[in-house]
């Protein structure tokens, strides 16, 4: 054979050929990107919408860069390597502190609790009465303060009916409103020197005679009222100068004819004529004080149990989400919905 035959070349592989398109796709991934001229750059860093970014970012970079802490920390658990759900979305929690008091809290159960909005650090709880002890105030009103490690409450309040649900008055950060079992609307007031109410409704066809569960201070600083709501489906509007008879009063009926048990209310921020309501049977309503829809609207149906708690979106911006509020229920669940659809937009599932 002829010495001068040409080499034989192998055939390229199917790996060699990937590679040599991963080596071309890199080569075009690390081109560097053009430079924009300099009138361009002008263009951008004039620009409106340039200008609103850097605005806004930059309060944002300079909160980070003055912080210690780690601003980029996951609170959802997504970091922490454990395969187990529950570990692994509790692992970022720890316990801090428990408020209770040796004389005040024992035997009693926590039926309701609120933020002061004047005072962030402070919160109220509610409690029902202590069968241990019948010589004993039934409702008691504790005050915790979170700011500081005392471990006695900042003021305690008690009545003669177990307290089902509390509220700091919003307007007036030194009064405190219960509703109790027996169906009284109590006012307690810190500056006052007496445990005892300062006011209180009267127990009379007027007012409430069932279980109060929902309290709700709505309006203005001007112009306000204290909501509340029994478990036989009677709402009543009060002024806080008087509590002696209520302004309005209205039942909550469904279809005319099945009076709501009421357990949970929320109004949507900025809203005094709109909110939502939770029930013992297990089913949300909306529902309107005045104008030709007032009374019980639209029906929620999801939850299996009781209503133990409702609340509506809170936050105020550029975005509105006023028609959200979540509810929590006996049957173990956390429901997300909207006012816009019937059905739950998220539900969730608690182990305790």
């Amino acid at each position: 054979e002829d010495e001068d035959d040409e080499e034989m070349v192998e055939p390229k592989t199917q790996d060699d050929l990937e590679t040599e398109n991963q080596d071309q796709k890199q080569e075009v991934k690390e081109a560097p990107p053009r430079e924009l001229t300099e009138e361009e750059k002008q263009q951008v860093l004039h620009s409106e919408e340039f200008l609103i970014f850097f605005d806004r970012t930059i309060r944002v970079i300079e909160r980070a860069l003055a912080e210690d802490s780690d601003i980029f920390f996951d609170y959802s658990g997504r970091d922490v390597e454990e395969k187990d759900g529950d570990v692994q979305a509790g692992a970022n929690l720890s316990f801090n502190r428990q408020f209770y008091d040796e004389h005040w809290s024992k035997h009693r159960v926590v039926t309701c609790m609120d933020w002061s909005l004047q005072y962030p650090e402070l919160m109220v709880a509610s409690y029902n009465n202590n069968e241990d002890a019948p010589h004993e105030p039934d409702g008691v009103a504790l005050v915790w303060n979170m700011k500081f490690k005392k471990t006695t409450p900042e003021y305690v309040f008690h009545c003669q009916s177990s307290v089902m649900s509390v509220c700091f008055a919003r307007f007036h950060p030194n009064l405190v409103v219960g509703g109790t079992y027996s169906g009284q609307i109590v006012l307690w007031d810190n500056r006052s020197h007496r445990r005892t109410p300062v006011q209180r409704t009267p127990l009379s066809a007027a007012a409430h005679t069932h279980p109060v569960y929902c309290v709700n201070v709505v309006g203005t600083q001007n112009a306000h009222n204290l909501i509340t709501v029994s478990t036989d489906g009677k709402m009543c509007s009060w002024s806080l100068d008087m509590l002696s008879t209520p302004q309005e009063s209205m039942e909550l009926v469904y279809n005319k004819s099945k009076p709501v048990a009421v357990t949970g209310m929320a109004f949507p921020t900025g809203d005094v004529n709109n909110f939502v309501v939770g029930s013992e049977e297990g089913t949300v309503y909306t529902a309107c004080r005045h104008g030709s829809k007032a009374g019980i609207g639209e029906i929620f149906e999801g939850h299996q149990g009781p209503v133990t708690g409702i609340n509506c979106h809170m936050a105020v911006g550029p975005i509105d989400f006023s028609h959200l509020f979540v509810t929590s229920s006996f049957d173990w669940t956390v429901k997300l919905w909207t006012t816009k659809v019937s059905n739950p937009s998220w539900a969730g599932t608690s182990n305790s």
